[in-house]
């Protein structure tokens, strides 16, 4: 028996997130304008991954902004949603295979004592509670992050969300809610949860013409929000893991073959 047009539209829904990353002192404050222009004109309001202390020259692109903060603030106002994306930005060597979600071996907290990253943190949040800004979400700087990470955030924040993992679901583990980050552009898929991860900064003019015609072929309508959430403590399906071990087989299939074409 064949599906009707609407229960077809129920079954292959689709939801997308978009996330800010490298928000700080240093950004392009050109290529911010653009993309926050873009996200207004459609209504949408993002995660936005806040730096408090940047000391990664990667990151740097302009001067220093002193009004920074004054910008994290009205994005607050507009509704965005404000994440602890590490503290300096800063990564130390880790063994991968030890983090939660093994993309690098670096890491500014996975491989660190758990008393050194409740320190970290707590020197993070400091800056945003100056400065008023309460973060609702961690981002890990590079993904990276283990076990330890989780503890000190129980521990020394409110934050119980993260955005990182990979799965089709938002998913609930060791006391947070997960949602789930695979796209670094916005891509059509036929059902699922999909944060898309945007780094402004680097963005080209065609990559900005590129994220606004992904939007209008997507529907901005299938854009949602943190605040539209009804977390719930649900465990990763049969469907997510097997998702996962797709994306990390073809993860490290690819890597394999670049590092064997880079020798």
């Amino acid at each position: 028996m064949f599906l009707r047009k609407k229960e077809m539209n129920k079954f292959f829904k689709s939801r997308y997130l978009i996330r800010l990353d490298d928000a700080n002192h240093y950004c392009n404050i050109d290529k911010w304008r653009r993309i926050e222009f873009i996200l207004d004109k459609y209504n949408i309001t993002p995660i936005v991954a806040v730096v408090p202390n940047n000391k990664d020259e990667n990151l740097i692109k302009s001067k220093y902004n002193e009004l920074f903060w004054e910008k994290v603030k009205s994005w607050e106002k507009k509704k965005w949603t404000i994440a602890l994306h590490g503290y300096t930005h800063l990564y130390h060597e880790v063994d991968k295979k030890n983090l939660m979600f093994p993309f690098y071996n670096r890491s500014e907290f996975g491989g660190l004592t758990l008393k050194k990253q409740k320190e970290i943190l707590n020197k993070s949040l400091k800056i945003f509670i100056n400065n008023d800004i309460c973060p609702k979400v961690f981002v890990a700087p590079s993904h990276t992050f283990d076990f330890n990470t989780l503890r000190a955030l129980e521990s020394e924040t409110s934050i119980r969300i993260i955005s990182d993992g990979i799965s089709l679901n938002q998913f609930y583990l060791n006391n947070f809610h997960f949602i789930p980050q695979q796209l670094w552009s916005l891509k059509k898929r036929l059902k699922g949860l999909w944060t898309v991860c945007l780094h402004p900064d680097t963005m080209t003019e065609v990559d900005f013409e590129n994220f606004e015609k992904s939007l209008n072929n997507i529907g901005a309508r299938n854009i949602i929000s943190i605040n539209e959430f009804d977390f719930s403590q649900r465990r990763r399906s049969n469907l997510d893991n097997l998702f996962s071990k797709y994306f990390w087989f073809k993860y490290f299939v690819l890597n394999t073959l670049n590092n064997l074409r880079n020798k």
